[in-house]
């Protein structure tokens, strides 16, 4: 079976992430990597990803750019 890598977009919307991430995680096959891409959201978002990431199967990578306006396909495009 080849890898598999889910990448999951966001921006201030913690309690939306979490439930999404809570889902990932009671699937009965994980991702390889799940790579949260931040479109600019504050410190609540962090802490979910750092909490998923902790109790993962699994890496989880966060990667975040400022919020400059509507660019979820910026974000997209450097989480891949």
């Amino acid at each position: 079976m080849t890898g598999c890598c889910l990448v999951v977009t966001t921006h201030e919307r913690p309690d939306a992430l979490a439930r999404v991430l809570e889902a990932v995680a009671a699937q009965s096959r994980p991702p390889d990597e799940l790579i949260v891409a931040d479109d600019g959201s504050g410190p609540a978002t962090a802490r979910v990803v750092a909490h998923h990431a902790d109790i993962a199967r699994h890496p989880v990578q966060h990667v975040w750019q400022p919020h400059e306006g509507f660019r979820p396909g910026r974000i997209r495009n450097a989480a891949i």
